[in-house]
């Protein structure tokens, strides 16, 4: 089963009369990318948070944020006095435009008192105990993403595999078709050629254009993704990615390789089919 690098989960924890509303969200990466936001009396812990996110998520663009608010609707108190002190302050220095004058001095220190909440070990465990609904929440996300893309993955697999099988019928018949061709032009033309050294050079010939070595390590890598697939192992896409650039120079290979109408057609849809299998495949844990 795949799991896609594609999660979202949120979920609302209450302690003492606060409000916490969690947000986390994970996106594709090379690498594992975190970035959490947390009220700053939750700073000191912004370390062991990222340590639970890495080792439930393993990889990918992670994004957590927790803002906090009073439940009971007073999460802010104006220190009137201390707004009083700046407004009178700033017009003894200056000439400020009083509609704007608010605005600006509400930002300034001590203007406004916000409640914090005392870090105790039971609201903590509360606290983590949240963290992990959200990575779960976004875990089953993951799953189900991972699902869909899979049936795609299965699909771009048996395109390649289906346009592979075509190519294999026509090798064989090229093949004669050119050694067929040789003989009737040598022919043609009354060449005398010594008849050891003329099947020499037409083995070497046919031996440059063959792609039956090609063919079948193509075959091997589809069946090594096939495989990979069915493992156990969480984290696979690495290892896809790796596969399919395998699958692409065997590809390239026999498009360069094959001096045929109908073969450069089917190996044109076999890269169509492997972008879609690159892509489909990026997004994969």
């Amino acid at each position: 089963m795949l799991h896609s690098m594609t999660g979202y989960g949120s979920t609302t924890l209450e302690i003492n009369k606060f409000k916490f509303d969690i947000e986390l969200k994970t996106l594709n990466s090379r690498y594992l990318d975190n970035n959490i936001s947390l009220p700053n009396f939750l700073s000191s812990i912004e370390i062991e948070v990222g340590n639970i996110l890495k080792k439930r998520l393993l990889r990918g663009k992670i994004e957590l944020r927790v803002k906090s608010s009073s439940s009971d609707g007073n999460s802010v108190k104006f220190n009137q006095d201390v707004i009083k002190k700046y407004i009178k302050d700033l017009k003894n220095i200056s000439e400020f435009d009083e509609s704007n004058l608010l605005k600006s001095v509400i930002n300034l220190p001590n203007s406004i008192d916000k409640p914090e909440i005392i870090i105790t070990k039971s609201n903590l465990n509360n606290f983590y105990k949240a963290i992990d609904t959200v990575i779960n929440n976004v875990i089953s996300f993951r799953l189900k993403e991972g699902l869909n893309t899979e049936k795609d993955i299965k699909i771009s697999i048996k395109e390649i595999s289906n346009m592979s099988d075509k190519i294999i019928g026509l090798s064989s018949d090229h093949k004669k078709f050119l050694k067929d061709q040789l003989e009737k032009k040598s022919q043609e033309y009354n060449i005398s050629i010594d008849k050891s050294r003329y099947e020499q050079e037409v083995f070497y010939y046919l031996e440059k254009i063959d792609i039956n070595e090609e063919l079948v390590r193509l075959d091997s890598h589809l069946k090594y993704f096939n495989d990979i697939l069915k493992d156990k192992q969480i984290e696979k896409g690495k290892k896809l990615g790796f596969i399919c650039q395998e699958i692409g120079r065997e590809i390239n290979t026999i498009g360069s390789k094959a001096n045929n109408s109908k073969i450069q057609s089917f190996v044109v849809e076999m890269k169509s089919s492997l972008e879609k299998l690159k892509e489909q495949s990026l997004n994969i844990l």
